[in-house]
């Protein structure tokens, strides 16, 4: 639903590293379809214009310790509403752990906050997210691992009956294989 035509969008990045940092700003542009329908769900016959602008930061510490960070501003002319623009925000922050070849540990922060989208009745609500992340991973070869991830859902479960935005609490524990070849 957020790429619904043949139209193409432009993507750039501008990056450096310095001291170690690697920093870098970005930009897209481009159309997508209005959308319409019960709670925004269907593709509209308008092109509205979108733009993301954001930035991102990483590094690492004795090759041992990765963080990274990213935030993006996003504004949609016109999708649902042709005589408003619709902001929003998000990003995520993370460190990654290397204990050794066999042992790797995550923390993950992820954030993103609906705005103008919040009280439209459409599914744009559930844009929001305030989650945390931890994960273990042990590497039987480098293409095999068993993963262990946990993730806690900081927002409210939603009070309403228009069945959109944070319905339900969306913590959960997962066990997993993970195998590429």
């Amino acid at each position: 639903m957020f790429d619904n035509d043949s139209d193409k969008s432009i993507f750039g990045r501008v990056g450096t590293e310095l001291g170690g940092v690697s920093a870098g700003f970005f930009g897209l542009t481009g159309d997508q379809k209005n959308a319409t329908g019960t709670a925004g769900s269907d593709t509209g016959d308008r092109d509205t214009d979108k733009l993301i602008l954001g930035f991102d930061l990483s590094g690492d510490y004795n090759e041992k310790i990765y963080w990274y960070f990213q935030g993006l501003w996003n504004r949609w002319d016109g999708f649902l509403d042709e005589n408003r623009e619709y902001d929003w925000f998000g990003g995520f922050a993370g460190v990654d752990y290397i204990h050794n070849d066999f042992w790797a540990f995550s923390l993950l922060y992820n954030f993103a906050d609906a705005n103008d989208f919040d009280g439209t009745g459409t599914v744009y609500e559930g844009i929001d997210i305030n989650t945390i992340t931890a994960g273990v991973s042990y590497y039987f070869m480098r293409n095999m691992k068993v993963v262990l991830e946990g993730n806690l859902d900081l927002i409210e479960k939603d009070n309403d009956t228009d069945f959109v935005g944070h319905e339900s609490k969306e913590s959960y524990v997962l066990l997993g294989f993970d195998a590429a070849f």
